[in-house]
């Protein structure tokens, strides 16, 4: 298998990652491929291997190199955040806008961690897998993103050694 990771992306894939990266939350991943010139029919597949570690390392790698410079860019950090809210509340509540001022106080309450969201998964609970069901889950996952995260070969049962993978993983 070629090392996809140091694949060039095209320019759709470039322009996919930059609206996929500044409309989070605004834009839907298929809106997103289809304004990336992704024919409409296919945009919801396109958009899903894209997205995928195990298809397109290169455009997943490419998204969280973006994702750093557009909050570098933005100068967007946690307290710098928290202050901006706690200052549009304030500006809300005198001028009467009790719900905005509200909406802003419920955000930094999610900031800092007094609300938590709650949802429903399908998936198994960790605690009811046994320890061999969790390994095989966890290489998996390594598998799936070994090129993202530098794993040169396969992890195989047995492999894992628990703080250890990376260097086991990397003998040449």
């Amino acid at each position: 298998m070629k090392n996809l990771i140091s694949k060039p992306l095209t320019e759709m894939q470039k322009e996919f990652v930059r609206l996929h990266v500044e409309n989070v939350g605004r834009l839907s991943n298929t809106e997103c491929a289809i304004r990336a010139g992704y024919k409409a029919e296919s945009a919801y597949q396109r958009a899903y291997e894209l997205l995928n570690p195990r298809i397109c390392p290169h455009v997943v790698k490419y998204i969280g190199e973006m994702k750093e410079d557009f909050l570098k860019k933005n100068d967007i950090d946690p307290n710098k955040h928290m202050a901006r809210l706690h200052h549009l509340s304030l500006k809300a509540e005198e001028n009467k806008m009790y719900g905005i001022a509200t909406r802003a106080e419920e955000l930094r309450g999610k900031m800092a961690g007094y609300y938590v969201d709650r949802h429903l998964s399908l998936n198994k609970n960790l605690n009811d897998q046994s320890e061999e069901e969790l390994e095989e889950e966890l290489r998996k996952i390594l598998n799936d993103n070994k090129e993202l995260i530098g794993l040169k070969k396969e992890v195989k049962k047995g492999d894992i050694d628990y703080g250890q993978i990376k260097s086991k993983n990397n003998k040449t």
